[in-house]
């Protein structure tokens, strides 16, 4: 899908204001000039302003590009497929990952994309443990980021 410059300005520009409202709503550190909001606020207004250059500079220019158009992939039955995958991949993680777990979520979500993508069975499930297992120690272990545990059969790892 391509956009003009200021279709995509205007919506990079709502990007930046909804990144900055939703912001509003972090807590400040006790002690300390600066929170949790610094970095997300700090980021829109970075974005409000490509989006205003984009949009400016679509304005000065009297761009006659059309607004939208869809990209040769997007004519392709088999990429409008593996797009549907992806999607519906991502709505099955958000829904089944509290109840599975992070990774037996992480490994059945990689190992389809990759098969339906063309990989062998052979590549595709040591390449999704070993990835699954690397994101769970790097955003579990590391960052301290909290992943939902597995609980298969009642037992939690």
């Amino acid at each position: 899908m391509k956009f003009n410059d200021l279709l995509l300005g205007l919506l990079v520009i709502a990007g930046g204001v909804g990144i900055y409202v939703s912001a509003l709503d972090f807590t400040p550190i006790p002690g300390q000039a600066y929170g949790a909001e610094t970095m997300p606020r700090a980021i829109a207004f970075l974005a409000i302003g490509v989006g205003l250059f984009l949009s400016a500079r679509a304005v000065m220019r009297a761009e006659r590009v059309p607004r939208l158009s869809l990209a040769d992939w997007a004519h392709s039955p088999r990429s409008l497929a593996s797009l549907a995958l992806t999607v519906a991949l991502v709505v099955a993680y958000i829904v089944f990952s509290d109840s599975i777990g992070f990774v037996p979520m992480a490994l059945i979500v990689m190992v389809t994309l990759m098969l339906a993508l063309g990989a062998r069975l052979i590549v595709a499930v040591p390449a999704a443990i070993i990835a699954a297992v690397v994101i769970q120690e790097a955003f579990g272990g590391l960052l301290l980021v909290p992943l939902p545990p597995a609980s298969i059969l009642g037992f939690q790892w």
